[in-house]
């Protein structure tokens, strides 16, 4: 595929009545004038007709391209009993999720504790330096138990907002909640 590239004459056909003996001096000087202000052979990507290739063109000329799709994941089916519906009238319902047996969700947790408590019988998660039991949310997580478990031990606010940043997690765990980050000073 060719286009032609070159501009349209700007001088009138030789047939219209615009056109007298002057003026053909005078586009002739001003031919003359661009001719000395062009390259003197076409660059590699023009034929000598002023047409360009269209590999030329599509490299000249900015692509738009469309974002990449996102990955999709893999979805998990949760059994029966356990959507998130069922999750929130839990919450309404079951006074200590978090395992407290009464002691304040005030505490100051350190990471070295959370780390010891990462199986699915006992699995915390610092999320935005509040620290939470997941343990009972495990069986109802969308992503799966093994997505939920990743986080498990450690803090899992960079993967939590990759995947869910407009969730309002603080809502669904409140009542898992057992503490705050303590943060050593630096």
């Amino acid at each position: 595929m060719t286009l032609n590239l070159q501009p349209p004459s700007s001088s009138p056909p030789s047939s219209s009545p615009h056109r007298d003996s002057s003026s053909s001096s005078s586009s002739s000087e001003a031919a003359s004038a661009l001719t000395s202000l062009s390259l003197s052979e076409p660059p590699n990507d023009l034929h000598q007709d002023g047409t360009a290739s269209a590999i030329a063109i599509a490299i000249a000329v900015p692509q738009v391209m469309p974002p990449p799709k996102p990955t999709p994941r893999a979805k998990v089916p949760l059994e029966k009993g356990y959507s998130q519906m069922v999750w929130l009238r839990l919450l309404q319902t079951e006074p200590d999720l978090a395992g407290l047996k009464g002691q304040s969700p005030k505490r100051l947790i350190t990471m070295q504790e959370v780390k010891q408590h990462k199986t699915e019988e006992d699995a915390w998660t610092v999320l935005r330096g509040r620290v939470y039991n997941i343990s009972p949310y495990i069986r109802f997580h969308p992503g799966g138990k093994d997505m939920l478990m990743k986080g498990a031990g450690r803090d899992c606010t960079a993967l939590f907002n990759k995947y869910h940043a407009w969730v309002n997690a603080e809502f669904l765990m409140e009542k898992c909640m057992v503490g705050i980050l303590d943060v050593p000073p630096t």
